[in-house]
């Protein structure tokens, strides 16, 4: 079980400001996130729990500690994040939110035209920037913390998604990667997951190199038998 272990889950997306009115976001509801989250209460943890606006949000806080917390933008969430896993020194984190790679730059209240489509692209081209790559950064806060990160693909093989998800963990430090691929899973109806395990981990216990999860309750609860070995 997961009694005493502080945890930290993430899920839905970001919205990003293109002017005073207008956001660009994705397709995420925070579901698979929510499920997390509640499986991990049920297993004893202490679950901190941070989504974007409008996202589905985990319930059962009879289980466990339970704290939600809302954000809007990616610096919202990176700057949210870095605050509860310095200070409350997360033992994991399972980053599955779907962060916003791009952001606009916004020195002065404006409203564009709807009836200007060039000007509304040209002002979008001179005023977006990147996001930073939160997962980047989670080891650089806590090195030790047991870090799950999640790979999303359209039209993606099976062995792509293995090769993309090992560059993560190589890149990022990550213990493990969830990769799956849209396309794969509106093929089967259902969430299909590839759960790949790093080298270091699967040197301390007996992991495969990966295996598949069928279904959001199923890669819960396979991330939870996870972090069960290794915490």
């Amino acid at each position: 079980m997961l009694k005493g272990k502080k945890i930290l889950v993430t899920g839905g997306g970001t919205q990003e400001y293109i002017d005073d009115v207008r956001v660009m976001t994705n397709i995420s509801s925070g579901k698979l996130g929510a499920i997390i989250s509640e499986t991990l209460l049920q297993s004893g943890a202490e679950v901190y729990h941070v989504c974007g606006r409008n996202s589905v949000r985990p319930y059962g806080n009879e289980w466990g500690p339970l704290y939600v917390t809302e954000v809007r933008t990616a610096q919202n969430a990176m700057d949210a994040m870095k605050k509860i896993i310095m200070e409350r020194e997360m033992d994991a984190v399972i980053h599955a939110m779907a962060v916003s790679d791009f952001t606009f730059k916004r020195d002065k209240a404006v409203k564009l035209k709807s009836n200007d489509a060039e000007g509304f692209i040209e002002y979008m081209r001179q005023t977006i920037t990147k996001n930073p790559k939160i997962i980047s950064h989670i080891k650089q806060w806590r090195p030790e913390t047991i870090l799950i990160g999640f790979k999303f693909e359209v039209g993606a093989t099976t062995q792509d998604l293995l090769l993309l998800a090992r560059e993560s963990i190589e890149k990022n430090g990550c213990d493990m990667v969830v990769a799956n691929d849209k396309e794969q899973m509106a093929q089967a109806q259902e969430h299909i997951a590839h759960m790949v395990v790093s080298e270091q981990m699967r040197a301390q216990h007996e992991f495969g190199a990966s295996w598949s999860a069928h279904g959001k309750y199923d890669i819960a609860i396979q991330i939870r038998d996870f972090l069960i070995e290794v915490l």
